[in-house]
């Protein structure tokens, strides 16, 4: 009985819905028309292109940053550039007093007590070859009169600019490597 109960009431449910299935295809449907979604547009950005910009931005950023504080810190020595150029010294010592200054701005005034060292050490071991004598003949010849310098002037001259372009400004490792005065022990 309870089969039959069962089998009877699927029976009625399949012709039930039958019958509603048909009404509603007898009666007109309504179908609204298909709308298109809208094309994707570039806005909002994903976020790996807001990484991109922040990126590309603290580049811009940062190498502006490091080309000032370069520019700044190669002042000192375009200062000495363009005096040794536009002003020539006349005698050794002008040249000397130009190094130092453009050096004492770099440096403290402990770490170029022995200057002719100070000056040679900066220098390749090309250079300190090329400019050595010069050197040696400039520590006894800077005591001497004004007269017995000026064949020295313009070998000096030529050699401070070198020394400008070439030394200035002196890296860490320089400023740290620099040889320091050794006391009585």
């Amino acid at each position: 009985m309870f089969v039959a109960f069962v089998l009877h009431s699927r029976r009625a449910r399949k012709s039930m819905a039958g019958r509603i299935i048909m009404m509603l295809l007898d009666q007109p449907i309504e179908i609204n028309d298909i709308v298109a979604a809208p094309a994707a547009t570039w806005w909002p950005l994903a976020i790996g292109w807001y990484i991109v910009a922040i990126v590309v931005f603290v580049t811009i950023v940062g190498t502006i940053v490091w080309s000032v504080r370069a520019y700044r810190k190669r002042r000192p020595r375009r200062l000495a550039l363009r005096q040794l150029r536009q002003h020539p010294p006349q005698t050794l010592s002008d040249v000397t007093l130009l190094l130092k200054q453009a050096t004492l701005a770099y440096l403290p005034h402990e770490r170029t007590l022995s200057w002719w060292e100070f000056l040679s050490a900066q220098l390749s071991a090309r250079q300190q070859r090329r400019y050595q004598p010069l050197l040696s003949a400039l520590c006894e010849v800077s005591y001497q009169p004004i007269a017995e310098q000026q064949p020295w002037l313009e070998p000096y001259r030529e050699f401070a600019e070198v020394w400008l372009k070439r030394a200035l400004p002196l890296l860490n490792k320089q400023q740290q490597t620099q040889p320091k005065e050794q006391g009585d022990d």
